[in-house]
Order: structure tokens, then sequence, then C-alpha cells
């Protein structure tokens, strides 16, 4: 079963209904201290993380909280794509061999109308201005360079001559057109004479200087020696197309670091392979404002508390039709197929028939992409109740929460172009809207500064209903944490004792452990901390978080994984959250 069949199937199955949702980070404490929550009573959102925390909780509080999380695999980055340069780059490279008068140059390196190359059947064509008559001149030969028809004939014998072999039918040629066959003929059983050839070609390009000289030596040392016949057919061919030269050199590889255009274009060819592999995207936005009415302790009144949470969720993936995963580009009318080794690119002829039956980009196509996205308004109203025992106390608490949810599916298939195009089609004013219940319990035990605590959310798992055929479930959610209190430090552990389903098809499941610590000073406090998901398959690794609060109203928090991804030409991290808020406790 290929890729796109899973996916598919998948987004089928769950036509019926989907279990999903992780459990979240609502407020900026807990998410700045690796996700916990659970057991932390030094914190204002118990109301989120766990509501039997009200009932040890005498003081009233009052927080809120706004933050967006995003995490990225391989499909952000293809908006940066330059397809423009992915497109001209054949065509520039042609150029470098073009002895006309007007060719485009990578990234801008060989400016305007200046012929980069003249073909060499003239003393007056060895004394043009262009590019490969300059590298010519700087050819070591008697210390002048390449002038004339002479020159050009003598220094090719004397690299035969030099690698053992026989000069006398090169030496008898009457012009630069015999000199040059006489040559290709010589070295087609005499590899040491090519590689001289292609040796004194990339010195003398690089004694050139210049972004295009550089590119040319980058193209010339990367022909097999077994082609280099082939630059000698294009030293006489006037405007070379690119599919000519691709012929003659047998492709073209091309290194990174030899200019600038040329590594964006490596770039991009790399970002569209891995693409092609796996990719995701997850935003989540989870927002809240929480007021909490202090208690008076074990076996008194608990403390009550009530909110107002704003979240969205959405994901999306793509599956690239598994007949149409090469990159063959269009250029010029030609077409070219790319290949991909690491930090190397090659250049081969293709056909518009392999372009229309294989390639990426083809109209023929059928690319898929999945995507739902939930909003949901959440209102919660919490109590917790504490009983004080010989051993410690314990607590219980709920929380009961009115839903309103809005569901919404991208489904779609068919080629990179008319997917895009039929995006301008969505009607989000049409989505799906419900509204539901959820009710939420939980425990704690604390004795001696010592707190363990265990949630379970949504325990009636409430439905929001995406289109006709398709609901998304808020499956029930259980987690455990740990957390001890000495005077201004925190310490808090958290863990999902089962895993949760997720939006996305990359990565269905997430299990999340975490912790961290808080110093908690009069006007400012500090919390770090590390978290991880254990059912992840987008290998974001370890995630940092930190965060700070200055004078109560001013809060910051961020997670970030150690992971990156580029997005422009920027690399920033495969997962990032930040979250801005504030709270006041009395």
């Amino acid at each position: 079963m290929n890729k796109i069949s899973k996916i598919i199937l998948a987004s089928s199955l769950l036509g019926v209904g989907a279990e999903a949702l992780e459990f979240g980070g609502m407020g900026n404490i807990s998410a700045s201290m690796g996700g916990a929550g659970v057991a932390l009573k030094n914190s204002q959102w118990a109301l989120y993380y766990n509501p039997a925390l009200l009932g040890v909780d005498k003081k009233s509080r009052i927080a809120y909280s706004f933050g967006v999380h995003i995490k990225e695999t391989n499909l952000l980055s293809l908006a940066s794509v330059d397809y423009q340069n992915l497109q001209d780059t054949p065509s520039n490279i042609a150029g470098i061999f073009d002895s006309s008068a007007t060719t485009k140059a990578i990234g801008g390196a060989i400016g305007g109308a200046t012929p980069v190359m003249r073909a060499i059947s003239s003393p007056k064509d060895l004394e043009a201005s262009g590019l490969f008559a300059d590298v010519l001149k700087n050819i070591n030969y008697n210390g002048t360079g390449l002038k004339t028809d002479q020159d050009v004939q003598n220094f090719l014998v004397n690299i035969v001559t030099s690698a053992g072999g026989n000069a006398d039918e090169i030496k008898s040629a009457t012009d630069l057109t015999g000199v040059a066959e006489k040559f290709k003929e010589a070295v087609q059983n005499n590899p040491n004479a090519a590689e001289s050839l292609k040796q004194n070609i990339v010195e003398a390009t690089k004694k050139t200087g210049g972004e295009g000289a550089d590119l040319l030596a980058g193209i010339v040392e990367n022909i097999d020696t077994s082609n280099i016949s082939g630059l000698i057919d294009l030293f006489n061919e006037k405007n070379p197309s690119v599919d000519k030269i691709l012929e003659k050199l047998g492709g073209i590889t091309l290194a990174k670091g030899s200019n600038p255009g040329l590594d964006r274009f490596i770039q991009d060819v790399n970002t569209i392979q891995n693409a092609l592999k796996s990719n995701n995207l997850d935003i989540t936005s989870q927002n809240g404002l929480v007021f909490q009415i202090g208690g008076n302790g074990p076996n008194k009144r608990g403390a009550i508390a009530f909110g107002v949470f704003g979240s969205a969720f959405a994901s999306a993936s793509a599956a690239f039709d598994d007949s149409h995963n090469q990159i063959i580009i269009e250029s010029g009318g030609k077409y070219i197929e790319v290949g991909v080794n690491g930090n190397d690119i090659k250049l081969n002829n293709a056909d518009k028939t392999k372009y229309e039956n294989s390639s990426l980009l083809s109209p023929n196509a059928q690319h898929y992409i999945y995507g739902q996205a939930i909003a949901l308004s959440e209102v919660p109203i919490g109590y917790g109740q504490a009983f004080s025992t010989p051993i410690g106390n314990f607590s219980m608490g709920l929380t009961a929460k009115y839903i309103f949810g809005m569901g919404y599916s991208v489904d779609k298939t068919g080629s990179i172009d008319s997917i895009t195009k039929s995006f301008g089609d969505m009607d989000l004013q049409n989505a799906s809207k419900q509204s539901t219940f959820g009710i939420d319990l939980g425990v704690l035990y604390d004795v001696k500064g010592f707190s363990l605590g265990v949630v379970a959310k949504n325990i009636n798992e409430p439905a929001i209903k995406v289109n006709d055929n398709h609901k998304i479930i808020l499956n029930s959610q259980l987690r455990a944490g740990i957390a001890y209190e000495w005077k201004i430090l925190s310490f808090a552990m958290d863990m999902d004792l089962k895993p949760n389903h997720t939006l996305s098809i990359l990565s269905p499941q997430n299990q999340m452990i975490g912790g961290g610590m808080m110093v908690d000073l009069k006007y400012i406090d500090f919390r770090f901390g590390a978290m991880s998901d254990l059912k992840s398959q987008t290998h974001e690794g370890v995630i940092l978080t930190g965060g700070i609060n200055i004078l109560g109203f001013l809060d910051l928090a961020v997670q970030s994984s150690l992971k990156t991804t580029r997005v422009a030409s920027y690399s920033v991290p495969s997962y990032l959250s930040v979250k801005l808020g504030g709270g006041f406790s009395w």
C-alpha cells in the first residue's frame, strides 16, 4: 500500500469519528516548567490542570494567558522555496557556455549583456572579453595564457605529450576545429591527458575570479574525465542549449559553495526532497482567563474557580503521488531532471513524457493533502475539597465546563497547481458548530511540602462535529504529577499515563513527560524546565522551557525544541511555543 493510500484510508476511518487533542498547556507557569501542573500548588491554573488543587488552596487568584505554538516538519519550508530560481538555474548554467550577447547570470553573478563565452575558432575570438575567453588567457602557458590559435594548438599538444600520449595528429591539424577533433581522439584512451586539461581549466577559472568563474570551475571540476571531450565540443559551439550541454557533458554535477544562486537551488531541492519523505504542520493557540476565590483549608470550604478558555487546534499533512515523485522541471522549453546526493545536485536531460508521467510538478500528479481544525470556547467551573488525616491531606476536585466547538476539515487530491487553486474555494463560514459539555476529575495527596496528583480530563468524551460524516472526539486524558515546594523554590514533574490522540496523521499520538523548577521571589520569578513527547513521530527531541514573571502582570513563557527547520532564509525551532500573560495571588 503506498503512502497516499494509507493516508486516504486513515482519513476515511476518521469519517466515522476521530479521537483527538493532546492534554495541552493552558497558562504560563506550567508551560515554562516542562508542562507540569497536576500537583503544583503554587499556580493560578488549578482549574485547568487539576481541580483537586483547589481543595488545598487558600489564596484567591486572577490569571490570564495568551499563546500560540507551532510544530513543523518539512511543510512550512516549502513556502520559502524559490520556484523561479529552480526554473531559471539550468538556463543560467547554460549561459556560462553561451556565446550570445544576452545571458542571465545565476544570482546576478555575471552581469547584464556581457558575452560569457566565445567559440575558439580564431585569434580574434580568443581576444574577446567573455568569461571563457578570460579563462583561456589565464591558462598557465608560456606565462601569457592562450591568445592565438597557435597557442591553443601548442598547449593541447603539450597536454597529450606530457601524459605520455601521441600528439602527432594534433600537430598536423590546420585549424582549431581540427585541433579539437584530434585532441578528443587522443584523450579517449588517455585519461591522464583529460584530467590534465580539466585541472588546467579549473585553475585558470579560479584565477579569473568572480562568482561566474567560481561556478564554471565547480562545473568543470565535477565533469567525469570520460566526458571531457564533450567540453571541447562546447568550446566550438555557438549558443549551446541546456539539453546540448547536458548531453555533451554527460550531465552536470553541482556542488554547494560555488555560487549564491546555485546554493539556493541546492537548498531548495533538498527542502523538496525532505518534504517528499514526511511533512506535517500543527498550530495550536490556547488562551484563557481564570478567577479563583480562595478556600479555608482542609475540612472546610475549598476554593472555587471559574474561567473562560479559547483554544484552536489545526493540523495538516501532504502525501505526494508515489508515481510522480521525481524533480523534473521545465526550463526554456527543455525538461531537466534533478538528482540529489547530499550537498551535490546532478542535472540530466529529460523529456515532456517523463515530465508528465513522473514529475512532482506534473499536471497529471495526484498528490493528496489532508487537514483538520477545531476551535473550542470553554466556560469551566471547578471546586475542590480537602480532608485532613494523620498521614496528610487528601483532596478531590471536579470541573464542569460548557464547550462550544467549531470544526473544519480539508481533503483534496490533484496536482500541486490544482490543489493550490482549490484553497480559494474554502468556506470557513459554513464550518460545523456544536455545543456540548465536559467533566474533569482530580485527586491530590500532599504532606510536608510534597504533592502527588492525578487528573482525568474529559471523562465523558464530548464530540465536536466537523462535517456530515466526520466528528472529533475530545478523548479522555489521564495525567499524573508530583511536586515539592520549599520556601521560594518549587519543583514539579508530570507524565501522561496513557497516550493522547492528536489531529496529526504523521504523528497520531503523543505522550508527554516533563518537569521543571520555579524560583519565586517577591516581585519576580524565574522558571526553567524540559519536556519530551514519548510517542512523537516528528522527532523534535527534547523541548526546553523557560519563563519569567515581573510584578505579576507581565509574564513570558517559551518552549523550544533543539531541532530546527528552515523558514524563508532562517533556521527556527521545529517546535516553538510563546505565551504572554500574568497573574496575581493574595
